[in-house]
């Protein structure tokens, strides 16, 4: 049976069956005011801004032990590395007053998950 009539034979089946199929489409969205903002880093006080920065040198750090030590698979290292570039992106734009979001902080600083640890 060919690829066309596999289509129209799921599709009858499908009717019959009585699975539902959408009616109409969505356009509402929520109020501006309404949609959660995102606490960006240039909210935080001085102290909360080295204490940041020192997370994300202790983050580095761990990343940098961890790719020398766990695996030599190059696809860990290789997450590694990109973690680390992260968080030294992270950590120039903290220095240089840039702004960006906590969530990419935590982001960064999160297990790469490629490691069993």
């Amino acid at each position: 049976m060919g690829m066309r009539k596999t289509a129209i034979v799921a599709l009858v089946a499908m009717a019959w069956v009585g699975a539902p199929l959408q009616q109409g489409v969505s356009f509402a969205q929520p109020a501006p005011g309404a949609m959660p903002t995102e606490k960006m880093a240039s909210s935080l006080s001085p102290a909360e801004k080295q204490e940041l920065m020192k997370k994300l040198a202790e983050a580095k750090k761990h990343d940098k032990i961890a790719r020398a030590g766990w695996s030599q698979e190059p696809l860990t290292q290789a997450t590694y590395d990109k973690k680390i570039d992260e968080i030294k992106d992270l950590m120039a734009k903290l220095k240089n007053g840039e702004d960006f979001p906590l969530s990419a902080a935590d982001k960064a600083m999160a297990s790469p998950k490629s490691a069993p640890y």
